[in-house]
């Protein structure tokens, strides 16, 4: 019998020891590793363990070699690895949308959770001093910032002022803005007006405040101008103007997740033949006067377009006022064609031709027209109790509480979509009246 050297013995245990790590009866099989197996605690089907990105291939092709040493879709220091509509990265090391514009490099998060490219936006900042309104060098006004031309226009946190109207005449453009973005401006008259063909404005998370002039001094006026120009407004607040908050005759008007309060001349008014709008899941509060010089027609929502396949619905609408010499102080909608249900109407109040304001339990100071109201609840009175957080004292907040009554929260039967705060609707048995989704 021959002898075998130490040394071949050695190499014939280790083949033998492969051998056994290299199949599948082995607890540690990886078959598209088969040479690492002896090395890792790695199923088949678990996360595949690596040293550097090289061992790792799509969808995760990062390796975390900070920390599990795994292959993963991302890490914080290989962030770049997420593009497209999953640009940001989770702490679980995830690709996923962008929530909010600091998940961008270019600090502006698209509606569809990508990131613009900054070479696409328009930048505009409160002191900004720049003349091509770069990120580096914003510009001081959303007239410049639309004036580049660009797709995308994005505002910085502050309040931006311009001397004049800021006028969107024919162009697509998206207005992005940071929490507590602002828009004003010097001298009587609208602070934004959308117009003509070509026109299709859509603006996120801005607030449109301190607009003069009794005639014409409106937060935002869509107007046709020959063409069917469109303004989309999701999360912005319109608020303190001297005349309507959003004054539409013609075009399409969509509103949602949005609040509209204490325009002088009224909250919101839709007019035109033709125009189209789709009015959802928004507070209208405390909008317009009843009595003195100016005293406004509007109260919280004047509606005559009675255009197919519009809609106000899903709103709260609570302490306006009008003169009531034309339309309600809460909602007139005058038009047959035009969806209205699961509104909450909530004491608003008209002139009582005295000097003073009605407050009887008179309904109709709250609902008037001839929309298909369906399901909308009308509540004249404030003494009835309805839970909202805050109505009476500013900051006004018109949420439900745990204290709303059964007849508003679970009380409005199905609907789909989300609600002010973008919550999913229905929370509970059944969906709440008004803008809110009470969740307890």
């Amino acid at each position: 019998m021959t002898a075998h050297a130490p040394a071949t013995v050695a190499l014939l245990l280790l083949a033998v020891s492969a051998a056994a790590c290299n199949t599948k009866h082995d607890a540690n099989y990886c078959p598209d590793r088969p040479h690492q197996n002896c090395l890792n605690d790695a199923s088949s089907d678990g996360p595949k363990t690596c040293t550097t990105a090289q061992e790792c291939s799509a969808p995760t092709s990062v390796c975390d070699s900070a920390g599990s040493m795994t292959c993963v879709e991302c890490t914080a220091n290989e962030a770049a690895a997420c593009v497209g509509q999953k640009p940001a990265c989770s702490a679980e090391h995830q690709c996923r949308a962008c929530v909010g514009h600091l998940d961008c490099s270019s600090s502006a998060c698209l509606p569809d959770g990508s990131c613009a490219a900054e070479t696409d936006v328009a930048y505009v900042a409160p002191g900004g001093s720049g003349s091509t309104c770069t990120k580096a060098s914003p510009c001081l006004t959303l007239d410049k910032g639309i004036l580049t031309n660009k797709p995308y226009v994005k505002i910085a946190a502050g309040l931006v002022k311009d001397n004049k109207l800021t006028t969107i005449d024919g162009r697509a453009v998206t207005i992005l803005c940071d929490p507590g973005a602002t828009l004003d401006r010097d001298g009587d008259g609208a602070i934004i007006e959308i117009r003509s063909a070509g026109a299709d404005v859509r603006i996120f998370d801005l607030v449109v405040t301190g607009a003069t002039g009794i005639a014409g001094g409106d937060g935002l006026d869509l107007t046709p101008n020959g063409g069917t120009p469109k303004l989309t407004l999701v999360r912005t607040t319109i608020t303190a103007n001297q005349g309507t908050g959003i004054s539409a005759t013609g075009g399409s008007l969509a509103v949602s997740q949005s609040t509209i309060t204490g325009n002088l001349g009224g909250g919101l008014a839709v007019s035109g033949t033709t125009t189209t709008f789709d009015i959802n899941a928004t507070f209208i509060t405390y909008n317009g006067l009843a009595t003195g010089a100016q005293a406004s027609q509007t109260g919280g929502a004047a509606i005559t377009s009675n255009t197919t396949g519009s809609r106000f619905e899903w709103n709260t609408v609570a302490f306006n006022q009008s003169s009531g010499l034309t339309f309600r102080g809460g909602v007139s909608c005058n038009a047959p064609l035009v969806a209205s249900a699961g509104n909450l109407l909530f004491h608003n109040t008209e002139a009582d031709g005295v000097g003073g304001t009605k407050t009887d339990s008179t309904t109709q100071r709250n609902l008037a027209g001839g929309c298909q109201f369906g399901n909308t609840v009308s509540v004249p009175l404030d003494s009835t109790n309805l839970g909202f957080k805050a109505p009476l004292v500013a900051p006004f907040d018109f949420h439900l509480t745990a204290t709303s009554p059964a007849s508003i929260v679970d009380a409005a039967g199905l609907c789909t979509g989300v609600d002010v705060d973008r919550q999913s609707r229905p929370i509970g048995a059944a969906c709440d009246f008004g803008a809110d989704e009470f969740k307890p």
